[in-house]
C-alpha cells in the first residue's frame, strides 16, 4: 500500500490510467478500423490493404533505426532544459531518423518509376514506403513524449485519433462509392497519419526547439558518438526482429498463399494481441521508471517494479485469454464468416500472447540494461531457427504451423533474454518473480529477489 501511495504521489497512477485508457481505446478503434475496412472493401482488396499496411508498418519500425530505445536509455530527464541539455543525443536521433526516412522515400520513388512494369500487389508498394516513413516519425515522437510523462500526447494522436479517423473515413468513402481499392485505402490512411503526426511534431518543436540540429548543439558536452552509433546498429537490428515477429508471417502468407488468407491471419493476430494490451499499457509507464532504476544501480527497486509489472500483465492477459476462447468465434464471424473455420489458429496466437505477457518487460530490460549486443547475437541465431521452423511447420500444418513457429521463437527469445538479465542484473522478469517479493516483504531485505545484491561488487551493465 505504501508503494502504491508513493506511486500516486509522483503522478504515476494518473499516467498509468491514461496509458490504460488510451491503449484500450486504441484497441477498440483499431478493431473498428479493421472491421470498417473489411466491409468497405471486397476480400481481395481488403487483403491488399492489409498487405500494404503490414509492409509499411514493418518498414516504419525497422527504419526508426533503434532511436526510441537510444532515447529512452540515455535521455536524462532530471534537470533537463529544452534547447540546452540532451542536445547531442537529440542530434544523433535526428541524423539517424533522417537517414531512415530518406531510404524509404528513395525506395518509394524508385518503385513508383517502374511500377507500370510490376504486377500486383508490388505495383502498389510506393504508398507502403510512404506510410512507413510517416510511421517512423510517429514511433520516435511517441517515445519522446512518453519519457517526459506526457502520456496523452504520446498515445492519443496515433493510438486514438488516427484510428478513429480511419474507422470513420474508410466506411464513409466506401458508402459514397469513392473507395474501391486497397491501395486507395492505404493512401487515405497515410494522409490521416500525416495529420496526427504533424500535430505531435508541432508540439515537439514548441517544447524542445530545433537547436539540436546545429553542429554547435553538442559543444561543451562529452559525446560518446562511437558508443551511441554502435548501440544504434544493435537497436536497429533488434528493431528488425521485432518488426519481423509482428508482420513477417502476414507478409509471407500474402506472397506465398494469397492476400485473402493474409487478411485472415492479420485479423486473428490482432485479436490475439488484445491480450498484450496490459503489457503495452504498463510498459508505457514502467519502462522509463525501470531505466531510471538501472541508471541508479537500484537493483532491489528494479526487481520490485519489474515483478509487479510482469505479474500484473500476465494476470490480465490470462483472464483475457479465457474470455477470448469463448468470444473468439463470434469476433471472427463479424469480420468474415469464412474466418471461423480457422479458430484454432486464433487459439495458438492467443497462447503466444499470454506467454509474452508472462515475461513482462521482456527484451526491453536487456536493451536498456546494456545487453543489446547479446540480444542481437542471440536473436540472429534464433531467427535462423525460426525461419527453418516456419518452412517445415508451415508446409506440414499450414497456418497452424506458422503460428506455432512464431510462438516457439517468442518463448526462446524471452528465455534467453531473461537468462542475461538474471546473470547481469540479478533481476527476474517472469511473472512468478512476484512470489519472491511477497515471500520476503516482511523481511529486512526490502523484498529483494533471491540472490539479488544491493551495492557490492556484482557485475552490472554499464549505460
Amino acid at each position: 500500500m505504501k508503494r502504491l501511495l508513493a506511486l500516486a504521489a509522483r503522478g504515476n497512477i494518473k499516467r498509468l490510467f491514461w496509458s490504460l485508457f488510451s491503449r484500450f481505446g486504441s484497441t477498440v478503434l483499431s478493431f473498428a478500423a479493421l472491421f470498417g475496412a473489411s466491409h468497405a472493401l471486397d476480400t481481395a482488396e481488403y487483403g491488399l490493404y492489409i498487405f500494404l499496411f503490414s509492409v509499411g508498418t514493418s518498414l516504419g519500425l525497422i527504419f526508426v533505426l533503434g532511436q526510441p530505445v537510444l532515447l529512452v536509455k540515455h535521455f536524462r530527464l532530471k534537470d533537463h532544459v529544452p534547447g540546452e541539455t540532451n542536445q547531442a543525443l537529440l542530434r544523433v536521433n535526428a541524423l539517424w531518423l533522417g537517414f531512415g526516412i530518406g531510404i524509404q522515400l528513395l525506395a518509394a520513388m524508385s518503385v513508383w518509376i517502374f511500377s507500370a512494369r510490376l504486377s500486383a500487389p508490388y505495383d502498389s508498394l510506393p504508398i507502403a514506403f510512404l506510410f512507413g516513413a510517416v510511421f517512423t516519425v510517429s514511433e520516435y515522437l511517441q517515445n519522446y513524449f512518453r519519457i517526459h510523462g506526457r502520456i496523452v500526447m504520446a498515445l492519443v494522436p496515433r493510438e486514438n485519433l488516427w484510428r478513429l479517423l480511419t474507422a470513420v473515413t474508410l466506411p464513409a468513402l466506401a458508402y459514397a462509392g469513392l473507395l474501391v481499392s486497397g491501395a486507395a485505402a492505404t493512401e487515405i490512411v497515410t494522409g490521416l497519419l500525416v495529420l496526427t503526426v504533424g500535430f505531435q511534431a508541432i508540439s515537439f518543436v514548441k517544447h524542445e526547439g530545433l537547436a539540436f540540429l546545429s553542429r554547435r548543439a553538442a559543444r561543451g558536452q562529452v559525446v560518446p558518438w562511437r558508443r551511441w552509433n554502435a548501440e544504434t546498429l544493435n537497436f536497429s537490428a533488434n528493431g528488425f526482429f521485432n518488426a519481423a515477429s509482428s508482420y513477417l508471417e502476414t507478409i509471407l502468407i500474402g506472397i506465398a498463399i494469397g492476400l485473402e488468407v493474409a487478411a485472415f491471419y492479420f485479423v486473428a493476430y490482432r485479436i490475439a494481441m488484445l491480450l498484450t494490451l496490459p503489457v503495452l499499457a504498463i510498459d508505457t509507464v514502467g519502462i522509463p521508471l525501470i531505466s531510471a532504476k538501472f541508471q541508479e544501480n537500484d537493483r532491489p527497486g528494479a526487481q520490485k517494479l519489474v515483478a509487479m509489472l510482469s505479474a500484473g500483465s500476465f494476470a490480465l492477459a490470462a483472464i483475457g485469454g479465457v474470455m477470448l476462447y469463448f468470444l473468439g468465434p463470434f469476433i471472427l464471424h463479424l469480420f468474415d464468416p469464412a474466418f471461423v473455420e480457422h479458430f484454432d489458429v486464433l487459439v495458438l496466437l492467443s497462447l503466444a500472447a499470454i506467454s509474452h505477457a508472462f515475461f513482462g518487460p521482456g527484451t526491453w530490460l536487456t536493451m536498456i540494461g546494456g545487453g543489446e549486443s547479446y540480444l542481437l547475437r542471440m536473436r540472429s541465431i534464433v531467427f535462423v531457427v525460426y525461419l527453418g521452423l516456419l518452412y517445415v511447420l508451415g508446409r506440414q500444418f499450414g497456418l497452424d504451423g506458422v503460428a506455432i513457429a512464431g510462438w516457439a521463437q517468442l518463448v526462446i527469445v524471452h528465455l534467453l533474454s531473461r537468462r542475461w538479465v538474471m546473470r547481469t542484473w540479478q533481476v527476474d522478469n517472469m511473472a512468478t518473480a512476484i512470489l519472491g517479493i511477497w515471500r520476503n516483504r516482511g523481511g529486512g531485505d526490502g523484498g529483494n529477489a533471491p540472490g539479488l545484491k544491493v551495492g557490492g561488487e556484482g557485475s552490472h551493465a554499464r549505460s
